[in-house]
């Protein structure tokens, strides 16, 4: 599990690693708003790019992933290999754009898991219209928003996230991403 999520991380940042100068702020936000207005075709994955390298890069930004952030990266959906990684990545990218979006309007370098979820929640209804499919974990975060304990829930995985980051002295490869471990099996 946790290294589907490293993988797909790790994919989507050698893809963008090719990116000659780290984008702006301005670059960023004109790249989310891409995303606001279209989820598919080339402008969609540049800007997917440029979201992910910005907080990659970013000392304006911190972003946790891992499986609590982001549980649909652990599901098999009924779809092309290359159809599911590419909404995979969408998806992933929709959540940081969500996560940083807020971080930047609220000029505070905070995780905002609860704002990425929002942002992922639309763009996999959007996701939704261009080819049907089901994912069980958006769906449930889904249901929480509607019930008005989504905040809630993003406040619970973010202190469960603090408490792990106490009890593990790993040391971590990527400085603003945050360690996970794969649930036991």
């Amino acid at each position: 599990m946790k290294r589907l999520i490293l993988i797909a991380a790790l994919s989507l940042a050698g893809a963008l690693s090719a990116r000659a100068a780290a984008p702006s702020r301005q670059e960023v936000l004109q790249a989310i708003e891409v995303m606001e207005k279209n989820v598919g075709g080339s402008a969609a994955s540049e800007a997917a790019k440029t979201i992910v390298i910005y907080a990659q890069v970013s000392d304006d930004v911190m972003v946790d992933i891992g499986p609590d952030q982001l549980p649909w990266i652990e599901e098999k959906w009924p779809l092309a290999k290359e159809e599911a990684r590419t909404r995979q990545s969408i998806l992933m990218a929709a959540f940081v754009a969500g996560n940083i979006k807020s971080q930047i309007k609220n000029d505070k370098a905070e995780d905002d898991t609860y704002s990425g979820w929002i942002f992922a929640i639309d763009t996999y209804h959007r996701l939704q219209s261009r080819g049907p499919f089901v994912s069980p974990a958006i769906e449930a975060l889904s249901k929480l928003q509607q019930q008005g304990k989504l905040l809630q829930h993003a406040r619970e995985v973010h202190a469960n996230q603090d408490q792990q980051d106490q009890s593990d002295a790993t040391p971590r490869p990527l400085a603003r991403l945050r360690a996970w471990s794969a649930s036991p099996a």
